[in-house]
């Protein structure tokens, strides 16, 4: 049966054959495998990244800035080409709705363009002295490594190859082993846009064995990480022994701050969706839905009613809603936690369970959108990221409450405040500890705005132009002007000031 499945390998400047296990490869909206992933251990992740370190030495570092910025949007047009291949692969991969992964490939083709317009405008400065001039010029690291999550591949490699290719490093993506094979094309598609072969590879594996041989490999001069906590500090461990720079987004338990003048009516389909959309497995969905006290009933009824009408199915179907669960083990996790929300106060207003869909489905990984009310700040649901259809609804009274509890989490990646009072809303945005602030809109990120978190949600920005100096590094050349004094003549010996005359 193996012989029959898709089989994937590492993708780099090579034809590699690796020792590494055969991961299977569900999709998630029938429970079938239907792939398998070569998992790169120690050998094969050195073959991959000493192939892009030759490439970067020989050929990518002398590549012109023009000529970069030109593969580059070649590379997005390939990858537009194939919006349809690309987006098939992904929703079969990790159970998204085509109509979700087709945006995302939309979305890395713009990263890719954004970034190339960059590609020329790399500066450095100069530093004048009466006799000296200092020149500081941005460096490549020469190989630069990602770390994705399965939740975003397509959008996320763009957002961290874009501005590693545009600062003329070569880039190796460890894709995640849950739903690696849009990667993979990935690469491949950019060998047929005419990138050098060895500028863009990708391998795939278990966090625990492939991820540090990449992240320790010397020939890697930064690490790029999307991911949990968890997986977090295995590449802070493993970056330490060689002390290597690293940029890190975590996730988060994102706040949402409805103020008293918001529309609801116009304000719950945006609520939902922040929440639904790829199944509510999205580090920016807005899970923490504070509402005045006095409009929670109306809020709570307006929420049960629209999410009992969102349908959970078939990827590629029109008439679906919201996709799938990554895995049987991600269903029972999120299962769990609205148990457990529930037992310990939450109200469970719609949602809740496993989704049946239909008979060709049904080893599918479909849960029911959920909306949980009446929680405190010690419930599971308010506290935990959940990865899954799941939304709370909380009350408050006072702006300042509300700040406070907002911030009361050791996570701060994202924020929602919805409403029109000004002054409300300046308060609020001052006070925030979350990287990326949204005033009566969601989830709009975009290549030219920095994103990344506060506290345990992150360190570091992707995205925007600041980016080009996370992805280079500085490096000064000092040149002197005229004769440089001999050292020691004022204050050395007599003998010695003999000696050097």
């Amino acid at each position: 049966m193996a012989e029959q499945l898709i089989r994937a390998e590492a993708v780099g400047a090579g034809t590699y054959t690796g020792e590494g296990r055969w991961l299977p490869l569900e999709n998630p909206a029938t429970g079938e495998t239907y792939a398998e992933v070569r998992e790169a251990d120690e050998a094969l992740v050195d073959a991959v990244v000493t192939d892009a370190a030759t490439v970067y030495r020989r050929e990518w570092r002398g590549v012109e800035p023009l000529e970069r910025a030109r593969l580059m949007h070649r590379w997005a047009d390939v990858l537009l080409e194939h919006q349809e291949e690309l987006a098939r692969i992904e929703s079969t991969d990790v159970g998204h709705l085509h109509r979700e992964s087709a945006a995302d490939v939309a979305s890395a083709a713009r990263w890719l363009r954004y970034f190339a317009g960059l590609a020329d405008k790399i500066e450095g400065r100069s530093v004048l002295g009466p006799d000296r001039l200092a020149h500081v010029t941005r460096e490549p690291y020469g190989v630069v490594a990602g770390v994705n999550s399965f939740n975003g591949n397509l959008l996320m490699f763009g957002m961290k190859a874009a501005p590693a290719l545009a600062t003329g490093n070569c880039f190796v993506l460890k894709a995640p082993e849950l739903g690696p094979l849009s990667s993979f094309r990935m690469a491949e598609l950019a060998v047929r846009a005419g990138l050098p072969r060895g500028v863009v590879s990708v391998v795939s594996g278990r966090g625990e064995v492939t991820g540090p041989a990449l992240v320790r490999h010397p020939d890697v001069g930064m690490v790029v990480f999307t991911g949990g906590l968890r997986g977090a500090r295995s590449v802070i461990r493993s970056a330490a022994d060689s002390a290597k720079p690293l940029c890190m987004e975590l996730g988060g338990k994102n706040a949402v701050i409805l103020l008293d003048d918001v529309d609801l009516d116009r304000v719950v389909p945006h609520l939902l969706h922040s929440n639904f959309v790829k199944c509510g497995q999205s580090c920016a969905a807005g899970s923490r839905i504070f509402v005045p006290r006095r409009r929670a009933d109306e809020l709570a009824g307006l929420m049960a009613v629209a999410t009992r009408r969102i349908r959970p199915g078939d990827p590629f179907s029109p008439s679906s809603d919201m996709g799938a669960l990554v895995s049987a083990r991600q269903v029972a996790r999120v299962e769990d936690l609205v148990r457990r929300a529930v037992d310990t106060g939450a109200t469970l207003l719609a949602g809740g369970r496993r989704a049946d869909v239909d008979d060709a489905h049904a080893g599918g990984h479909f849960f029911e959108p959920t909306v949980l009310a009446d929680l405190d700040d010690a419930n599971i649901a308010a506290r935990e990221e959940i990865f899954g259809p799941v939304v709370g609804v909380l009350t408050y009274d006072d702006l300042d409450e509300v700040l406070a509890r907002a911030n009361g989490l050791s996570v701060g990646l994202t924020a929602q405040i919805w409403g029109g009072d000004l002054a409300a809303v300046h308060h609020l945005t001052r006070g925030l500890e979350a990287g990326t602030v949204w005033v009566n809109t969601y989830r709009t990120v975009h290549p030219s705005a920095p994103y990344g978190g506060y506290k345990q949600s992150g360190y570091g920005r992707e995205n925007g132009a600041e980016v080009i100096g996370t992805y280079t590094r500085a490096r000064t050349t000092v040149w002197h002007h005229g004769t440089a004094p001999l050292p020691y003549t004022d204050t050395a010996p007599q003998a010695f000031r003999a000696a050097l005359a």
